[in-house]
């Protein structure tokens, strides 16, 4: 036949090639029997409106997740706020025992410090560790085993005193645990809880361990409208010496509550200079060391900074925000954030002294 071979199926002329070519496709072999590695179905108008249809189920479904997750954050964080109530402002007041007698002396710039008389002055043998640490209470709602990683950051630090900010006993957001009484149970050391606010039939506040004796704790509260802060004053027994520990966690929302920061600053160094033994203040004061507020404190002479010069301790912010002070009798040996732990703040540590003649 010429112009090659050819055949007639029901009156349609096929050119032999063209015939094992449909031959390939309705079968997924070729011609020769072996397998068609890459079948020529896909290309079908039905498969392609299969996968278009897989493929916006999938974009969906994502969509959806996505939309879940910022929806129960939106929650969380909503329910967080609207149980902050609004409180009305109070004013500093000092405890009654507060002393009368006030002494002089100066602080390393040559200022004026005017403070009582330092009692049970300690005797030291090596360094006091002191540990400030805002342990984000809340991410146990996300993470079980939260508490138990901050116990481990605190037993690998090997404080004496740990003023905790965040801690949160029997509430939602702390699957109904006390995270004061684990921390307990997990560092060996003795613990005081200050509530700041209920939270349900829980509580939200700051806190202290020690591996001391907590003699005493009172909790004052701070001025400022908005979520209510407190100002932990306690007296703890450490070596057969007595010191004066303070814990605080200032108003958050930066630059909206610098002013009723600074009220709460000026409250905190009231109740400083009342002090009957050497303190150390411990505190997150959601403020950076150039702050306005910050600096007025620093300024005030209520107490020394513990390390002018050391790294951010909120990876997130980028800032410093997390403080150790200390009274003017104490020398600074060091202070250092290391990188540990699960919250969103890292611990800062400092070890003091108590070296100079002059605070007696």
């Amino acid at each position: 036949m010429k112009g090659g071979s050819r055949f007639s199926v029901l009156g349609s002329r096929f050119s032999i090639p063209r015939a094992r070519e449909m031959t390939r496709i309705r079968t997924g072999r070729t011609a020769w029997g072996t397998e068609n590695r890459e079948p020529r179905t896909e290309s079908h108008p039905i498969w392609h409106s299969f996968r278009s249809a897989e493929h916006v189920a999938s974009i969906r479904f994502k969509s959806v997740i996505v939309l879940g997750i910022f929806t129960i954050l939106l929650l969380f964080w909503t329910v967080r706020v609207s149980a902050a109530r609004s409180a009305g402002d109070v004013d500093c007041r000092l405890g009654p025992d507060a002393p009368a007698v006030h002494w002089d002396t100066r602080d390393d710039a040559g200022h004026l410090v005017r403070f009582p008389p330092r009692i049970n002055v300690p005797a030291q043998h090596r360094p006091l560790v002191i540990v400030t640490y805002n342990i984000a209470g809340h991410d146990e709602l996300f993470r079980p085993n939260h508490i138990a990683q901050i116990a481990a950051a605190i037993n690998q630090m090997k404080p004496d005193v740990v003023g905790l900010q965040e801690v949160h006993r029997r509430t939602w957001e702390s699957r109904y645990r006390d995270q004061l009484e684990e921390l307990e149970h997990d560092t060996g050391m003795h613990g005081f809880f200050g509530r700041s606010r209920h939270v349900g039939k829980g509580e939200f506040g700051n806190a202290i361990l020690t591996r001391g004796e907590i003699v005493s704790a009172v909790v004052h509260p701070l001025p400022g409208r908005g979520e209510p802060r407190t100002l932990i004053e306690s007296v703890v027994r450490l070596d057969g010496a007595t010191i004066n520990v303070y814990v605080t966690h200032l108003a958050t929302w930066a630059r909206l509550n610098a002013s009723i920061r600074r009220k709460q600053i000026d409250c905190v160094a009231k109740h400083l200079q009342t002090s009957n033994y050497p303190f150390v203040l411990t505190g997150d004061f959601n403020a950076a060391p150039d702050t306005p507020e910050v600096r007025a404190f620093d300024r005030e002479s209520a107490a020394q900074l513990c390390g002018r010069v050391i790294p951010n301790t909120n990876p997130f912010l980028h800032q410093r925000i997390d403080y150790v002070w200390a009274d003017y009798g104490w020398e600074v040996v060091r202070t250092q954030v290391p990188r540990i732990g699960p919250s969103d703040h890292w611990p800062v540590v400092s070890e003091l002294q108590w070296a100079r003649a002059a605070a007696k």
